[in-house]
């Protein structure tokens, strides 16, 4: 068997060096080619088509997952917006201003307390070091007496 293929082989291949033969191989070679070009066009019109159909596939997707995302984001940027309007509504607490009058002066708190701040740290501490503040206003004496951080104590004139 295999010599009749061989036989058959050397056959052919004494057929194609005639002119005859090779004429017959290029016009095979040029069937061969176009029925090769053919069939690629084919493939790639079909991949086109599948390329088109899965893009649409791919945009209804991402539509249909771009809403469901916007559903479920709406409450929670209703409720954010809703926790927003009610902070502002919150009022902030008053200011408040004490001030203290006898006879004739007067003398605000607020100023007093920045006094002995100021007097504490000119005798050489830190402000930031002040943990706890207590004034004690006597006007009867224009003065008023501090105790910060229960070490220190002293006095700065109250008017």
């Amino acid at each position: 068997m295999q010599e009749k293929k061989l036989n058959k082989a050397v056959s052919d291949v004494k057929l194609m060096k005639t002119p005859e033969g090779k004429t017959e191989v290029k016009n095979a070679v040029k069937d061969a080619v176009k029925k090769a070009e053919s069939k690629v066009g084919d493939v790639a019109e079909t991949a086109a088509k599948k390329a088109e159909a899965v893009e649409e596939k791919a945009k209804e997707a991402a539509k249909a997952t771009t809403k469901a995302v916007v559903e479920k984001a709406e409450p929670v940027v209703k409720k954010a917006a809703k926790a927003a309007t009610k902070a502002k509504k919150e009022k902030q607490p008053a200011k408040t201003e004490i001030i203290v009058q006898y006879q004739q002066s007067a003398a605000n708190l607020g100023e007093l307390e920045d006094k002995v701040k100021k007097q504490f740290v000119a005798e050489g501490h830190r402000a930031g070091c002040i943990k706890t503040l207590n004034i004690y206003v006597k006007p009867e004496e224009d003065k008023a007496y501090y105790v910060i951080n229960d070490k220190f104590f002293g006095s700065v004139d109250l008017f």
